[in-house]
């Protein structure tokens, strides 16, 4: 079993490298290229996400607590969690990350600021995700445990994150309850989530407040309806109360031998839903991007001019930007390194969406990750400050001219006179076949 496992492992982390060596020969491609990556990562580290998902108030974030034996998250009888938040194994400890690129560490105990929806509504700071590191015996190495928002609720946004998280889950654990039969909005969203991820684990929450009876004829009627949706008959469901702790140590054990000798299988189907995600998503890019070489002359001129203004319109905001920041060397020069690092995340997020508006391009920067510094970091020099500004200055300047440039290469692949155009077509049309052929194989299900 163990060589099988090893064998389909290689087998899938072979395919994401053909699959990077064919998205790296595009420079169109760069954002599917940098998912393949960190895709390839995964599997070489055999690092796997088990993310706990579900409607709002179906007692996730109280499971969590109680498969980790402590009580590391908040939990109320309102909608609780707002923020994805990660839990591995480590010294004990927390960062919070923001949508800006920067992250703080930040006690456990005050994690509540961050991830409750009360104390911050509707994400006004900007939380991207929360990383808990815990010693729990729990978690094994290479095992991340994820509460993510519950679908649902009224606050929009933390339906959101929970949808784009689903992407990263390699497993699932899914949470129902037995007060509310499984509906439309959980129906929808294991829809969505069966696309990415590896493994199901079906929690069944509050068994505590039903007979046995009660309890039997709720299982069977959810295991009929999963078995259906997820178009297998190996659906398994865990009663559970996340309250009283009754069947997570069932639920614990089950998880635990999953990852000491099922990860190579749930990773490779993890990573084959991914992987053909990330080739649909670039054949998808390929063909948006024909769509703008194909775009009438005028039409074509009109974007253009456009974006152009756009780009002017972003430099002049960079100078002043810089001028405002340097006025006053006594309040802003404290963090300043910091400051103008997080208005270039700001600024490419900015840029970004004015390609998409104008042209219609997926088109996306990696955003620079940021530890904010304490008092022991604070510069006050005013030589230093003038250079970081005409650093930011050149770094707003050259994504600038990077993106002319890119427009400049749809220009010349509309221009088929030269042999250089030709060639680029060809490896074009080459690429879009090899990323095809990938396609239909994942779409097999067969071992890669």
């Amino acid at each position: 079993m163990e060589e099988k496992g090893t064998f389909i492992a290689a087998a899938i982390t072979s395919t994401v490298r053909e699959t990077i060596g064919v998205l790296g020969s595009s420079d169109i491609l760069g954002k599917q290229a940098a998912r393949a990556e960190a895709l390839l990562k995964r599997l070489e580290g055999e690092q796997i996400t088990i993310a706990v998902i579900g409607q709002f108030k179906r007692g996730k974030s109280a499971l969590v607590n109680a498969l980790l034996g402590e009580s590391l998250l908040p939990v109320g009888i309102v909608p609780v969690t707002s923020a994805v938040t990660e839990i591995r194994q480590g010294a004990p400890g927390a960062a919070v990350h923001f949508q800006n690129g920067l992250f703080q560490a930040v006690p456990v105990r005050q994690l509540d600021s961050y991830i409750n929806e009360q104390e911050n509504p509707d994400n006004r700071l900007g939380v991207s995700f929360v990383r808990i590191f815990s010693d729990s015996p729990f978690l094994q190495k290479g095992l991340t445990l994820v509460d993510t928002p519950g679908v649902g609720s009224f606050h929009r946004h933390n339906s959101d994150a929970a949808y784009a998280f689903v992407k990263e889950s390699d497993a699932v654990i899914f949470m129902l309850s037995v007060d509310t039969p499984l509906n439309e909005i959980e129906i929808g969203f294991l829809k969505n989530a069966r696309a990415f991820a590896g493994k199901f684990f079906f929690a069944v929450n509050k068994i505590d407040t039903i007979d046995d009876r009660e309890l039997k004829t709720f299982l069977s009627y959810c295991t009929s309806l999963l078995q259906k949706l997820m178009e297998t008959d190996c659906v398994t469901l865990f009663p559970v109360s996340a309250r009283t702790g009754a069947g997570v140590p069932q639920l614990r054990e089950q998880l635990l031998s999953e990852c000491k000798t099922g990860v190579p299988r749930i990773l490779q189907e993890s990573s084959r839903l991914k992987l053909l995600d990330i080739v649909t998503e670039a054949l998808g890019q390929i063909e948006l991007y024909w769509k703008v070489l194909l775009m009438p002359p005028m039409i074509l001129a009109r974007a253009l001019k456009q974006m152009e203004e756009t780009l002017d319109v972003f430099r002049l905001q960079a100078d002043e930007t810089v001028r405002i920041l340097q006025a006053d060397r006594n309040t802003i020069i404290p963090g300043l390194e910091e400051l103008l690092q997080a208005r270039s995340n700001e600024f490419k997020q900015r840029l970004s969406g004015a390609v998409t508006d104008i042209f219609g391009l997926d088109y996306h920067y990696e955003l620079s990750e940021l530890m904010i510094p304490d008092s022991s970091e604070i510069r006050d020099e005013m030589s230093l400050a003038i250079d970081l500004g005409q650093q930011y200055i050149r770094t707003i300047q050259t994504l600038c001219d990077d993106l002319t440039a890119l427009l400049n290469r749809v220009l010349l692949y509309r221009n088929d006179s030269t042999v250089e155009v030709v060639t680029r077509i060809y490896e074009l049309n080459r690429m879009t076949r090899q990323l095809r052929r990938t396609r239909d194989t994942l779409r097999t299900k067969e071992e890669i």
